[in-house]
């Protein structure tokens, strides 16, 4: 298990953060978050993704969502 913690915490470590949760989309919309694109998912096409741009800021809610 804590293997699979430090994975998900490295994946959003990079420039770009990939969203593929609808409610966490929404939980980053309501602090203010938006994506700079929507792109369909690659592994499942009727669903999309969203890309945001990295900040320490985004990182903070990141760690909120996940941690709660």
């Amino acid at each position: 298990m804590e293997n699979m913690t430090n994975e998900r915490k490295c994946k959003h470590k990079g420039e770009y953060y990939t969203c593929k949760r609808l409610r966490l989309l929404q939980f980053l919309k309501e602090r203010g978050f938006l994506p700079y694109m929507t792109l369909p998912d690659v592994d499942n096409p009727k669903f999309n993704i969203w890309r945001f741009k990295n900040s320490p800021e985004l990182e903070s809610a990141l760690d909120e969502w996940f941690n709660k």
